[in-house]
């Protein structure tokens, strides 16, 4: 069933997923709201969307502005995709506080208040919020403390609502690693984790998830049976976790010049 006639705010839309979203549902009648603290990359999408938006996440309380929009512009809203975010990479131990304070707004508050603002704001017409969360969020990779801890206080914020008998209306994606510049920004000549899908087939599986109602999609159906063997043959995750151990040791002995 496509996506089509709806009003879909889309942030962390000027790259990444972000960013192939709006390529992948402009047109169809659909009005866009394509929101990044990158407004160069949003202007290279003015064509593609019907408003930008250029708003910094990582800054308490600026969620309401993306409301205020709405509030308006549309009055209600359809698709709310809660897709901005990033990491950093390197050992535990030198992820700096102040960073992962901005992460923990942006990857986890930040979707937070869209959904405590978004239901009874909605609550006459429908609207469904999907959230980007990560494979992180079930296999925490070796290198990505801070993002991997605020993938997995998404997954538990929903399920915990799920628990409490509400959360038909949110759909939480865990797409493994993406090919974008996710990892440019995350970090120096980083390894890439295992396995990297396209941005192309990750946001092809999520618009098609979404458009089901689906409450969990994952975009690499791989990943999703490794972690239905693992539970029942535990020996996948070690072995994972080994390989991308190793890697991270060879970046931070020739990031420091060993």
């Amino acid at each position: 069933m496509p996506i089509s006639n709806k009003n879909i705010v889309i942030t962390g839309a000027a790259s990444g997923i972000g960013k192939e979203l709006v390529l992948q549902l402009a047109g169809s009648g659909n009005k866009i709201l394509a929101i990044d603290i990158n407004e160069a990359g949003l202007e290279i999408l003015s064509d593609r969307s019907s408003q930008n938006l250029t708003l910094d996440l990582t800054i308490p309380g600026s969620v309401l502005d993306i409301f205020d929009w709405i509030q308006l512009n549309w009055k209600t809203v359809d698709y709310f995709f809660a897709n901005a975010g990033f990491a950093n990479f390197g050992p535990w131990e030198d992820t700096d506080l102040e960073t992962f304070t901005r992460m923990q707004q942006i990857n986890v508050l930040s979707p937070i208040e869209t959904a405590k603002i978004l239901k009874p704001m909605q609550a006459q017409h429908f609207c469904r919020l999907v959230v980007t969360a990560s494979a992180m969020s079930y296999w925490p990779v070796p290198g990505y403390v801070a993002y991997a801890a605020s993938k997995a206080a998404l997954h538990q914020f929903v399920e915990t609502i799920r628990s409490e008998g509400d959360g038909d209306w949110i759909t939480m994606v865990y797409p493994a690693a993406t090919s974008t510049d996710f990892f440019k920004s995350a970090g120096k000549e980083i390894p890439k984790a295992f396995l990297v899908q396209s941005v192309q087939t990750v946001v092809c599986h999520i618009i098609q998830g979404v458009s089901k109602g689906k409450k969990r999609i994952y975009p690499s159906r791989l990943f999703q049976a490794t972690m239905y063997v693992n539970r029942i043959l535990p020996v996948f995750k070690p072995i994972y976790f080994f390989i991308e151990r190793k890697k991270l040791m060879k970046w931070n002995i020739n990031m420091k010049g060993g």
